[in-house]
């Protein structure tokens, strides 16, 4: 995926480029975070489920799940989540912080914060414009752009 060439050099394995029943998925090689450029030490980890199909005007391909998660010396610091099916009764796109401050009963790091839909154009801009990730490519901005909907 070109998207993430803008912040690591990272091989993107995808299991299918087909039609199927069961959603494939993307990862980065070796299911392992990536170091980001970053001066704080950050890494990224990337997960996506996704559907192909075809559309009136060619083929597409749909995400229906993800897992995007930025961590600093092994600790989530950000993760977003979009799980809609599975054991989890959370099924809304959300956000957990990582957060030492207890509300209630509750960790504020164990809630599920509701965000929308986070696009991996959305984790890119976040990795290069507020968390300094050094951009890989030049053209970051312009495959950006070009993702974004219209």
């Amino acid at each position: 995926m070109r998207l993430l060439s803008c912040v690591t050099n990272a091989h993107v394995i995808v299991s299918g480029y087909h039609q199927a029943d069961i959603p494939h998925r993307l990862s980065l090689a070796g299911s392992d975070p990536v170091r980001l450029g970053a001066e704080h030490q950050l890494t990224l980890d990337v997960g996506e489920h996704y559907r192909v199909r075809e559309a009136s005007d060619g083929w597409e391909v749909e995400v229906v799940a993800y897992f995007y998660a930025i961590a600093r010396t092994n600790e989530d610091v950000i993760v977003y989540h979009w799980h809609p099916y599975g054991r989890s009764s959370i099924r809304h796109p959300h956000l957990h912080v990582r957060a030492d401050l207890q509300i209630g009963e509750r960790w504020l790091g164990k809630v599920h914060l509701p965000t929308g839909f986070v696009a991996i154009e959305d984790i890119v801009t976040l990795a290069i414009r507020e968390l300094r990730a050094e951009p890989l490519r030049e053209d970051w901005e312009a495959l950006i752009a070009d993702r974004a909907p219209t």
